[in-house]
């Protein structure tokens, strides 16, 4: 029973990543806007998956209670990466599941 309850819990923080990965979130542009209109705070995301700050990423990083998976295409991810992050693109999530640890967070992301 705690197995599949386990494993349950995995499957769902894997979907939550990968909809994070997918949402319509607004996108930090790469160059500084010179208009004097002040910039809004973006709206939610929609779906349910939890966000961690990067400060919060670093501490269990440091404690080695996590593990995060690079849900970006295979070049991306050998282009650069999160230390320590492991390859996993999208579509490979499910197939790859087992290949996940049950005793730690997971964390995905894709950008």
């Amino acid at each position: 029973m705690r197995f599949i309850t386990l494993a349950s819990l995995i499957f769902l923080v894997a979907i939550g990543g990968l909809i994070a990965c997918n949402s319509n979130e607004t996108l930090l542009s790469q160059g500084r806007k010179t208009s004097a209109t002040p910039q809004l705070p973006a709206a939610p995301p929609a779906d349910t998956a939890r966000r961690i700050t990067a400060t919060e990423l670093h501490d269990l990083w440091k404690k080695g209670d996590v593990l995060v998976i690079d849900t970006r295409a295979e070049d991306a991810y050998k282009d650069e990466h999160i230390t320590g992050s492991i390859s996993m693109p999208t579509g490979t999530v499910l197939a790859r599941i087992d290949e996940l640890p049950r005793n730690k967070m997971i964390v995905a992301y894709c950008t």
